[in-house]
């Protein structure tokens, strides 16, 4: 059968401006995404994936510290950091490694490593200086704070770090927010490297292949490089919780079901263990209660709660806080909690103390925590 005349270039010129459409509007996604992405960037920039072997690297017993000798680039969110690290993995400053008699060991998570801030910015460089200043004698702190770590990482590495130099203080940092721990480790596996997802051809006809072949491939190279596609994935987690789909919204230390937990019982007792051998070898050790954001701003707290439908008589947001604390003093242990002071300061404060991308600590929040650390600490070296 053939087409009648002047049927197959009525047919063509059809197909042209079908596709012709089909092109303006693509071109009109892609601008407007392009669009998009400048305008979040721009007015709401969000906390890229980090993947940075550059920065940390595997090791036995410990799981992960971070490389010596770094001299590298970061930005979390809130601004371009610049990461610099000796031989042995502390973190330093812009003039290097210093050294002194009077050493000074800083140990913690996130909020110690401090990616967010410059390290002349840090609760490590503003302790030093303070220390300093107070015992009118060189003081050097070496900053050992890693990511992800817990009390677990805390006290293996303090045992090793121990064994290496003396210190005339260690000063171990423990985040409220996650870092009351149930379980007890005495070793840590090396830490594998993040898998990445590369592009090939699905081997099957089913969804669970499509996923691995096409869409996590797409996931893990825009959550790297896209602020747009984080503000999307973030507003639909938002709408999850809000549909009830998720109960992974609200960390469990602030409910009070989690109030006869062990977790702050065994927390308390690596901290026991810590301080024990640090005391060894004639170490002190100050154990400094860092707050949660929600803590320091309660206001911040009441709207989660209402905005996400959580009954506000189901949990409690000074728990962590006050269990963790009660539990180190129980054990007999050196803790100061620096919530009342923290929470005083960002009444006054014009600058937040916590970042907006990044909620760790802004370059107030440290000064703000230093102003906590340094008095206990000196009355420590002082002794």
């Amino acid at each position: 059968m053939t087409d009648a005349p002047g049927e197959a270039p009525v047919r063509f010129r059809r197909l042209r401006i079908t596709l012709l459409a089909l092109t303006v509007l693509a071109l009109s996604c892609l601008i407007a995404i392009l669009v998009a992405e400048f305008a979040v960037r721009l007015a709401a920039p969000q906390q890229l994936i980090q993947i940075r072997p550059d920065l940390w690297q595997p090791v036995d017993s410990l799981g992960w510290v971070r490389r010596p000798n770094a001299n590298l680039r970061i930005n979390t969110g809130e601004r371009t950091v610049r990461i610099l690290s000796d031989a042995e993995g502390y973190r330093i400053g812009e003039a290097g490694r210093r050294d002194a008699a009077t050493r000074v060991l800083l140990i913690g998570d996130s909020f110690i490593e401090a990616l967010q801030v410059d390290h002349e910015q840090s609760i490590a460089h503003l302790l030093e200086k303070g220390l300093a200043d107070s015992l009118d004698r060189a003081v050097v702190v070496r900053n050992a704070g890693i990511n992800g770590w817990n009390p677990n990482h805390y006290l293996i590495r303090t045992r090793q770090l121990l064994a290496r130099e003396p210190f005339a203080l260690a000063v171990i940092a423990i985040f409220v927010g996650n870092d009351a721990v149930p379980y007890r480790f005495d070793r840590i596996a090396p830490r594998a490297p993040v898998a990445r997802h590369q592009f090939r051809l699905p081997r099957r006809a089913a969804w669970s292949e499509i996923v691995d072949a096409l869409l996590a491939p797409v996931n893990d190279a825009l959550e790297v490089r896209s602020h747009l596609y984080i503000l999307a994935k973030n507003q639909l987690a938002t709408v999850r919780m809000r549909l009830g789909m998720t109960a992974d919204y609200l960390p469990l230390e602030y409910r009070h079901t989690e109030a006869e937990s062990a977790r702050w019982k065994n927390t308390a007792a690596i901290a026991k263990d810590l301080a024990k051998a640090a005391r060894a070898t004639n170490t002190p050790v100050l154990f400094v209660l860092i707050p949660e954001r929600f803590q320091v701003y309660p206001d911040d707290f009441s709207r989660y709660i209402r905005g996400f439908g959580i009954d506000s008589t189901l949990v409690d947001v000074e728990q962590p806080t006050r269990l963790l604390y009660d539990a180190f003093r129980a054990e007999s242990l050196l803790v100061v909690d620096a919530l009342p002071s923290m929470r005083s300061t960002a009444t006054s404060a014009s600058e937040r103390l916590y970042g907006r991308v990044d909620q760790h600590l802004s370059p107030a929040g440290h000064e703000a925590l230093a102003r906590v650390v340094i008095p206990a600490s000196v009355r420590l070296l002082k002794r």
